[in-house]
């Protein structure tokens, strides 16, 4: 009389995991969680979340005022910075793969070990065979969970892996084009904060001696001058000359005449 009985075989997957930056984007999509992140993964999220942040200020940036300008030229000099950053951390984090990778799905951990350029997973199920042969019969018991996280993340890695390959070729063509605007951008940040402080260094300027010419006019009139006021240019430079004179009687009726007299100067 033939029998069936039950026997524990281990199975294996290989899960070609060749990019940790695919691996770390395909969990945000799935139940899987990893458990043992490396500090270069760490590093890579942190460059990443900085490039945004930085390409997003300076998509923000204006000319519209000074301030502006300035703000414009600190955007323009994080974006250049947190690229290579970026570009350091990739660089890191796909050559200092690790040698496994745990992760837990439902509270069931699962360890994929790296072999032969993939990540390969280890389950123990049971399989029937007739005792006969002892040839399987195909059925089996156990498993279902390892073989459910095996096709979760395998989907999940390639659908991560189409679109950072998509964005890749985004991402060269973009940086491209960066590197040859970037510095034209950047000097004519430069020319434009330059020019905008030159102007308002004259425009403080101007006020300064408005200021100070009228301070003068209301000194002399309130001791009793009559005053005018000319401008003239001496050596390139703009001068304003006040001029004030005063009448007073003399001891036999006449108006003696008193004067004074104040420069200012404007570059």
């Amino acid at each position: 009389m033939s029998t069936y009985y039950w026997e524990k075989k281990q199975r294996s997957q290989n899960i070609p995991i060749t990019s940790i930056r695919c691996l770390v984007e395909a969990l945000t999509t799935s139940s899987i969680q990893l458990t043992n992140v490396p500090v270069e993964v760490h590093s890579l999220i942190h460059a990443e979340q900085s490039y945004s942040e930085a390409l997003a200020a300076y998509e923000r940036s204006s000319l519209t005022s000074l301030e502006d300008v300035k703000t414009m030229q600190t955007n323009i000099q994080a974006l250049i910075a947190a690229n290579d950053t970026l570009h350091e951390a990739l660089i890191k984090a796909e050559q200092n793969l690790p040698n496994s990778l745990n992760f837990t799905q439902q509270g069931v951990s699962y360890t994929a070990k790296r072999a032969a350029g993939s990540y390969r997973i280890t389950w123990t199920e049971e399989v029937q065979k007739y005792d006969g042969n002892h040839r399987e019969t195909g059925l089996v018991r156990g498993g279902h969970g390892a073989r459910e996280f095996v096709h979760t993340l395998c989907r999940a890695y390639e659908g991560a892996q189409l679109r950072h390959q998509n964005e890749r070729n985004r991402l060269k063509t973009a940086m491209a084009e960066l590197r040859s605007e970037l510095p034209d951008a950047l000097d004519q940040a430069i020319r434009v904060r330059t020019a905008w402080e030159r102007a308002e260094e004259a425009k403080r300027v101007k006020n300064l001696v408005n200021e100070r010419k009228e301070h003068v006019l209301s000194r002399g009139e309130s001791m009793g001058f009559t005053s005018h006021v000319s401008e003239i240019d001496v050596d390139e430079e703009q001068r304003i000359i006040v001029s004030m004179e005063r009448f007073a009687p003399t001891s036999s009726g006449e108006s003696d005449q008193g004067h004074s007299l104040s420069g200012l100067q404007r570059r």
